[in-house]
């Protein structure tokens, strides 16, 4: 009886040390991707590095001729820190869509309901955060409309 007791607890031991780390996702690539890999994988679907707004710490990425869009990925030894992607629209109700699709869609992916510390029509936040990560939508329509995604990876402890 003791040695099935202590072969379940070894099991349960071995499964719980072998989970692998749950990297957020942005636009279907891991954070856990090396940032090089990363980065290489948005400019093959059509981004082009900023190289005035660029530095080694911090890569801007954009659709040439386009200003609606723009992404951030901040890295320090080739491994993803945070992401930021960030959308510019022309009237508040795109924006305000938009940050609803896309709530929604990290409620559904996540598994989970976010923290919502500011609601409003034109100024609203949700943010999912676990011990591994934080993802905050930030909707903010004041001057010109603008909604953002932060997405960053906690340190491993």
């Amino acid at each position: 009886m003791k040695k099935m007791l202590f072969a379940a607890l070894a099991a349960v031991a071995l499964f719980a040390c072998s989970g692998e780390r749950d990297y957020l996702k942005v636009k279907g690539l891991s954070m856990g991707l090396p940032a090089k890999v990363f980065i290489d994988s948005l400019v093959n679907r059509g981004l082009a590095i900023d190289t005035n707004h660029s530095s080694k710490e911090m890569t801007i990425l954009s659709r040439p001729g386009e200003t609606s869009y723009s992404i951030a990925v901040a890295s320090k030894d080739n491994v993803i820190t945070a992401v930021e992607e960030d959308y510019r629209a022309t009237y508040n109700d795109s924006t305000r869509a938009l940050w609803q699709e896309l709530r929604d869609g990290f409620v559904e992916e996540l598994g989970r309901n976010p923290g919502v510390p500011k609601r409003g029509d034109d100024h609203k936040i949700a943010e999912f955060e676990t011990s591994e990560y934080k993802l905050v939508v930030t909707l903010d329509n004041h001057s010109v409309p603008f909604l953002s995604v932060f997405y960053e990876m906690k340190e491993e402890k």
